[in-house]
Protein backbone atom coordinates (compact mmCIF):
# COMPACT_ATOMS: atom_id res chain seq x y z
CA UNK A 1 0.00 0.00 0.00
CA UNK A 2 1.24 3.36 -0.87
CA UNK A 3 1.89 6.20 2.17
CA UNK A 4 -1.67 7.75 2.14
CA UNK A 5 -0.36 11.06 3.36
CA UNK A 6 0.99 11.93 -0.05
CA UNK A 7 1.08 15.70 -1.14
CA UNK A 8 -2.60 15.87 -2.82
CA UNK A 9 -1.00 18.45 -4.85
CA UNK A 10 1.51 15.83 -6.47
CA UNK A 11 -1.39 14.65 -7.79
CA UNK A 12 -3.27 17.31 -8.93
CA UNK A 13 0.23 17.84 -10.74
CA UNK A 14 -0.15 13.96 -12.55
CA UNK A 15 -3.83 14.82 -13.59
CA UNK A 16 -2.70 18.05 -15.51
CA UNK A 17 0.50 16.54 -17.02
CA UNK A 18 -2.28 13.68 -18.19
CA UNK A 19 -4.60 16.44 -19.32
CA UNK A 20 -2.13 18.13 -22.01
CA UNK A 21 0.31 15.13 -22.80
CA UNK A 22 2.99 17.63 -21.82
CA UNK A 23 5.47 18.42 -18.41
CA UNK A 24 5.86 22.00 -19.57
CA UNK A 25 2.70 23.01 -20.71
CA UNK A 26 1.32 21.37 -16.79
CA UNK A 27 4.29 23.43 -15.75
CA UNK A 28 2.75 26.86 -17.57
CA UNK A 29 -0.43 26.14 -16.13
CA UNK A 30 0.60 25.42 -12.12
CA UNK A 31 2.85 28.54 -12.93
CA UNK A 32 5.90 26.37 -11.73
CA UNK A 33 9.02 25.16 -13.05
CA UNK A 34 8.84 22.04 -15.65
CA UNK A 35 11.84 20.43 -13.43
CA UNK A 36 9.45 21.08 -10.10
CA UNK A 37 6.52 19.32 -11.65
CA UNK A 38 8.79 16.62 -12.93
CA UNK A 39 10.26 15.90 -9.44
CA UNK A 40 7.18 16.11 -7.46
CA UNK A 41 5.56 13.72 -9.88
CA UNK A 42 8.76 11.32 -10.11
CA UNK A 43 8.52 11.51 -6.06
CA UNK A 44 4.33 10.35 -6.12
CA UNK A 45 5.49 7.47 -8.87
CA UNK A 46 8.07 6.46 -5.64
CA UNK A 47 5.68 6.00 -3.57
CA UNK A 48 3.17 4.53 -5.94
CA UNK A 49 6.00 1.74 -7.02
CA UNK A 50 5.02 2.16 -10.21
CA UNK A 51 5.64 4.30 -13.14
CA UNK A 52 2.67 6.31 -14.72
CA UNK A 53 4.11 7.73 -17.31
CA UNK A 54 6.30 7.14 -20.50
CA UNK A 55 8.53 9.90 -21.19
CA UNK A 56 9.94 10.45 -24.63
CA UNK A 57 10.89 13.16 -27.13
CA UNK A 58 7.83 13.22 -28.41
CA UNK A 59 5.82 13.87 -25.96
CA UNK A 60 4.39 12.84 -22.17
CA UNK A 61 1.53 9.91 -21.98
CA UNK A 62 0.44 8.10 -18.91
CA UNK A 63 1.36 4.21 -18.87
CA UNK A 64 -1.74 1.60 -18.93
CA UNK A 65 -1.04 1.60 -14.90
CA UNK A 66 -1.26 5.22 -14.75
CA UNK A 67 -4.28 5.33 -17.18
CA UNK A 68 -6.59 3.60 -14.81
CA UNK A 69 -4.80 4.88 -11.53
CA UNK A 70 -4.93 8.64 -12.82
CA UNK A 71 -9.50 7.97 -13.82
CA UNK A 72 -9.95 6.58 -10.51
CA UNK A 73 -7.87 9.03 -8.61
CA UNK A 74 -9.50 12.31 -10.49
CA UNK A 75 -12.98 10.61 -9.18
CA UNK A 76 -12.02 10.62 -5.30
CA UNK A 77 -9.67 13.97 -5.91
CA UNK A 78 -13.16 15.49 -7.59
CA UNK A 79 -15.09 14.40 -4.11
CA UNK A 80 -12.27 15.47 -1.94
CA UNK A 81 -12.13 18.95 -3.55
CA UNK A 82 -16.25 19.20 -2.94
CA UNK A 83 -15.81 18.30 0.90
CA UNK A 84 -12.81 20.75 1.30
CA UNK A 85 -14.86 23.62 -0.26
CA UNK A 86 -18.16 22.29 1.95
CA UNK A 87 -16.11 22.37 4.90
CA UNK A 88 -14.76 25.76 4.32
CA UNK A 89 -18.70 27.16 3.69
CA UNK A 90 -19.57 25.63 6.61
CA UNK A 91 -17.01 27.23 8.84
CA UNK A 92 -17.63 30.61 7.48
CA UNK A 93 -21.31 30.11 8.32
CA UNK A 94 -22.13 29.65 4.82
CA UNK A 95 -23.96 26.27 5.06
CA UNK A 96 -25.35 24.62 8.29
CA UNK A 97 -27.84 25.08 10.53
CA UNK A 98 -29.22 27.05 12.89
CA UNK A 99 -31.98 26.90 15.59
CA UNK A 100 -33.73 30.62 16.92
CA UNK A 101 -36.30 30.53 19.69
CA UNK A 102 -38.56 33.46 19.43
CA UNK A 103 -42.20 34.97 20.93
CA UNK A 104 -42.38 38.11 19.14
CA UNK A 105 -44.70 38.03 15.98
CA UNK A 106 -42.44 37.68 12.05
CA UNK A 107 -44.85 40.26 10.54
CA UNK A 108 -42.96 43.18 10.94
CA UNK A 109 -40.05 45.02 13.15
CA UNK A 110 -36.73 44.10 13.96
CA UNK A 111 -36.88 40.67 14.00
CA UNK A 112 -38.89 40.51 10.87
CA UNK A 113 -35.92 42.64 9.07
CA UNK A 114 -33.39 40.94 10.54
CA UNK A 115 -34.66 37.00 10.01
CA UNK A 116 -35.41 38.17 5.81
CA UNK A 117 -31.75 39.80 5.71
CA UNK A 118 -30.29 36.71 7.20
CA UNK A 119 -31.70 34.67 4.59
CA UNK A 120 -31.32 36.07 1.75
CA UNK A 121 -27.44 36.72 2.90
CA UNK A 122 -27.07 32.94 3.56
CA UNK A 123 -29.55 30.86 1.39
CA UNK A 124 -27.93 27.76 2.21
CA UNK A 125 -28.19 28.06 6.05
CA UNK A 126 -31.19 25.71 7.41
CA UNK A 127 -32.93 28.24 9.63
CA UNK A 128 -35.27 26.59 12.23
CA UNK A 129 -37.82 28.54 14.61
CA UNK A 130 -39.38 27.60 17.88
CA UNK A 131 -41.98 29.76 19.02
CA UNK A 132 -42.23 29.35 22.77
CA UNK A 133 -42.21 31.52 26.31
CA UNK A 134 -39.29 33.90 27.67
CA UNK A 135 -38.40 30.50 29.63
CA UNK A 136 -38.91 27.92 27.29
CA UNK A 137 -36.23 30.07 25.04
CA UNK A 138 -34.07 30.42 27.79
CA UNK A 139 -33.67 26.63 28.99
CA UNK A 140 -33.32 26.15 24.96
CA UNK A 141 -30.06 28.12 25.24
CA UNK A 142 -28.74 26.35 28.09
CA UNK A 143 -29.57 22.87 27.40
CA UNK A 144 -28.17 23.37 23.66
CA UNK A 145 -31.53 22.41 21.88
CA UNK A 146 -31.40 26.39 20.60
CA UNK A 147 -28.51 28.31 19.31
CA UNK A 148 -30.06 31.96 19.81
CA UNK A 149 -33.47 33.04 21.40
CA UNK A 150 -35.14 36.61 21.35
CA UNK A 151 -35.93 37.40 24.24
CA UNK A 152 -37.78 40.53 26.49
CA UNK A 153 -35.49 42.61 28.55
CA UNK A 154 -32.03 41.67 29.06
CA UNK A 155 -31.62 38.18 30.76
CA UNK A 156 -28.58 36.65 32.80
CA UNK A 157 -27.83 33.32 31.96
CA UNK A 158 -25.22 31.22 33.44
CA UNK A 159 -22.83 30.52 30.81
CA UNK A 160 -24.18 33.01 28.22
CA UNK A 161 -23.93 36.18 27.04
CA UNK A 162 -26.74 38.60 25.70
CA UNK A 163 -27.17 41.99 23.62
CA UNK A 164 -30.31 44.67 24.05
CA UNK A 165 -31.01 45.03 20.58
CA UNK A 166 -34.67 46.65 19.78
CA UNK A 167 -37.33 48.56 21.29
CA UNK A 168 -41.00 47.86 20.30
CA UNK A 169 -44.30 50.62 22.00
CA UNK A 170 -47.07 48.93 23.02
CA UNK A 171 -50.65 48.84 21.24
CA UNK A 172 -53.63 47.62 23.16
CA UNK A 173 -55.91 45.35 20.65
CA UNK A 174 -59.50 46.42 21.07
CA UNK A 175 -62.85 45.55 18.92
CA UNK A 176 -63.59 47.50 16.33
CA UNK A 177 -66.69 48.84 17.84
CA UNK A 178 -65.11 49.78 21.39
CA UNK A 179 -65.24 52.98 22.87
CA UNK A 180 -61.51 53.33 22.66
CA UNK A 181 -61.03 52.51 18.83
CA UNK A 182 -61.40 55.76 17.43
CA UNK A 183 -58.51 57.40 19.57
CA UNK A 184 -54.97 58.19 18.51
CA UNK A 185 -53.69 57.19 21.99
CA UNK A 186 -54.47 55.69 25.45
CA UNK A 187 -53.36 55.83 28.79
CA UNK A 188 -53.03 53.05 31.16
CA UNK A 189 -55.85 54.77 33.59
CA UNK A 190 -57.76 54.28 30.11
CA UNK A 191 -57.59 49.80 30.52
CA UNK A 192 -58.14 49.77 34.06
CA UNK A 193 -61.85 47.95 33.87
CA UNK A 194 -61.02 45.92 30.84
CA UNK A 195 -61.21 42.62 30.48
CA UNK A 196 -57.58 41.22 29.00
CA UNK A 197 -56.64 37.85 26.95
CA UNK A 198 -53.10 36.50 26.80
CA UNK A 199 -51.82 33.29 25.66
CA UNK A 200 -50.74 30.64 27.84
CA UNK A 201 -47.95 30.16 25.83
CA UNK A 202 -45.16 32.46 23.38
CA UNK A 203 -45.80 36.44 24.75
CA UNK A 204 -48.84 35.56 27.19
CA UNK A 205 -46.76 35.85 30.42
CA UNK A 206 -44.74 38.45 29.40
CA UNK A 207 -47.93 40.63 28.45
CA UNK A 208 -49.32 39.48 31.45
CA UNK A 209 -46.19 40.88 33.67
CA UNK A 210 -47.09 44.35 31.96
CA UNK A 211 -50.54 44.59 33.20
CA UNK A 212 -49.66 43.52 36.53
CA UNK A 213 -47.01 46.21 36.71
CA UNK A 214 -49.17 48.61 35.13
CA UNK A 215 -52.45 48.28 36.23
CA UNK A 216 -52.54 47.02 39.82
CA UNK A 217 -53.16 48.86 43.00
CA UNK A 218 -54.03 48.95 46.47
CA UNK A 219 -56.81 45.93 46.33
CA UNK A 220 -57.05 46.10 42.92
CA UNK A 221 -55.83 43.59 40.66
CA UNK A 222 -56.51 43.31 36.43
CA UNK A 223 -59.09 41.33 35.55
CA UNK A 224 -57.40 38.76 33.02
CA UNK A 225 -58.38 35.41 31.19
CA UNK A 226 -56.21 33.22 30.05
CA UNK A 227 -56.48 31.19 26.78
CA UNK A 228 -54.41 28.38 25.38
CA UNK A 229 -54.56 29.59 21.78
CA UNK A 230 -51.85 31.36 19.23
CA UNK A 231 -51.95 34.77 18.59
CA UNK A 232 -54.08 34.80 15.87
CA UNK A 233 -57.08 33.19 17.52
CA UNK A 234 -56.09 35.63 20.50
CA UNK A 235 -56.90 38.37 18.12
CA UNK A 236 -59.68 36.75 16.70
CA UNK A 237 -61.36 36.55 20.55
CA UNK A 238 -60.42 40.32 20.31
CA UNK A 239 -62.36 40.87 17.00
CA UNK A 240 -65.38 38.99 18.39
CA UNK A 241 -65.27 41.27 21.59
CA UNK A 242 -64.02 39.02 24.32
CA UNK A 243 -61.62 41.39 25.38
CA UNK A 244 -58.31 43.05 24.86
CA UNK A 245 -55.04 42.26 24.43
CA UNK A 246 -51.55 44.24 24.46
CA UNK A 247 -49.20 44.03 21.04
CA UNK A 248 -45.96 45.53 20.23
CA UNK A 249 -45.31 46.76 16.53
CA UNK A 250 -44.02 44.20 14.98
CA UNK A 251 -47.58 42.25 15.48
CA UNK A 252 -49.59 46.02 14.47
CA UNK A 253 -47.93 44.95 10.99
CA UNK A 254 -51.09 42.17 10.34
CA UNK A 255 -54.56 42.92 10.03
CA UNK A 256 -57.16 41.05 11.65
CA UNK A 257 -60.73 41.28 11.57
CA UNK A 258 -62.48 43.03 13.72
CA UNK A 259 -59.46 44.43 15.57
CA UNK A 260 -58.14 47.75 15.90
CA UNK A 261 -54.48 48.58 16.96
CA UNK A 262 -54.28 51.96 19.82
CA UNK A 263 -51.08 52.92 20.75
CA UNK A 264 -50.71 53.59 24.38
CA UNK A 265 -49.92 56.98 25.13
CA UNK A 266 -45.85 58.06 25.23
CA UNK A 267 -44.03 57.87 27.87
CA UNK A 268 -45.35 54.18 29.31
CA UNK A 269 -43.56 50.99 29.40
CA UNK A 270 -41.96 49.96 26.04
CA UNK A 271 -40.48 46.05 25.15
CA UNK A 272 -36.89 46.07 25.10
CA UNK A 273 -35.56 42.58 23.21
CA UNK A 274 -32.15 41.04 23.73
CA UNK A 275 -30.81 37.79 21.53
CA UNK A 276 -29.24 35.64 24.39
CA UNK A 277 -26.83 32.79 23.20
CA UNK A 278 -24.06 30.14 25.29
CA UNK A 279 -20.96 31.34 25.33
CA UNK A 280 -19.81 28.21 24.33
CA UNK A 281 -21.75 28.15 21.37
CA UNK A 282 -19.04 27.16 18.23
CA UNK A 283 -21.69 27.07 15.20
CA UNK A 284 -20.32 29.37 12.43
CA UNK A 285 -24.10 30.70 11.29
CA UNK A 286 -24.71 31.62 14.68
CA UNK A 287 -21.63 34.01 14.66
CA UNK A 288 -22.89 35.34 11.24
CA UNK A 289 -26.73 35.76 13.21
CA UNK A 290 -24.85 38.13 15.90
CA UNK A 291 -22.83 40.05 13.71
CA UNK A 292 -26.01 40.98 11.59
CA UNK A 293 -28.53 41.59 14.62
CA UNK A 294 -25.68 44.30 16.17
CA UNK A 295 -25.14 45.90 12.87
CA UNK A 296 -29.14 45.87 11.60
CA UNK A 297 -29.28 47.18 15.44
CA UNK A 298 -26.59 50.00 14.84
CA UNK A 299 -27.51 51.15 11.41
CA UNK A 300 -30.90 51.74 12.91
CA UNK A 301 -30.09 53.98 15.79
CA UNK A 302 -27.93 55.87 13.48
CA UNK A 303 -31.42 56.35 11.05
CA UNK A 304 -32.76 57.38 14.31
CA UNK A 305 -30.23 59.47 15.11
CA UNK A 306 -30.64 61.50 12.07
CA UNK A 307 -34.41 61.92 12.20
CA UNK A 308 -34.27 63.28 15.96
CA UNK A 309 -31.44 65.73 14.92
CA UNK A 310 -33.71 66.82 12.04
CA UNK A 311 -36.54 67.06 14.25
CA UNK A 312 -34.54 69.13 16.67
CA UNK A 313 -33.49 71.34 14.15
CA UNK A 314 -37.07 71.92 12.69
CA UNK A 315 -38.57 72.27 16.43
CA UNK A 316 -35.34 73.92 17.42
CA UNK A 317 -34.69 71.35 20.20
CA UNK A 318 -31.59 70.03 21.52
CA UNK A 319 -31.73 65.93 19.62
CA UNK A 320 -29.37 64.39 22.21
CA UNK A 321 -32.44 64.91 24.92
CA UNK A 322 -34.53 62.71 22.62
CA UNK A 323 -34.55 58.81 23.77
CA UNK A 324 -32.92 56.66 21.37
CA UNK A 325 -33.48 53.25 20.51
CA UNK A 326 -31.06 50.24 21.89
CA UNK A 327 -28.34 49.20 19.71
Amino acid sequence: MPDLALDLRYLKYAIIVAEHGSFRRAADILNLSQSTVSRRILLLENRLGTPLFERNRTGTRPTLVGQRFLREAAVGAEHLRRAVNEMALAQRGDVGELRIGLMASLASGFLADLLDTYHRRFPNVDVKVEEATSQANAAGVLNGRLDAAFIPGMPRLPGCEAKLLWDEQIFVAVPDQHRLAAHPDVDWEDLREETFLVSADGAGPEVEGILVRQLSGLGFHPKILVQRVGRENLMNLVGKAFGLTLAANSTVGVSYPGVTFVPVRCGSECVSSSVVWSAANVNAPLKQLLELSVSLARQRQQAFVRVAKSTANRRGEDSESLGRPRA
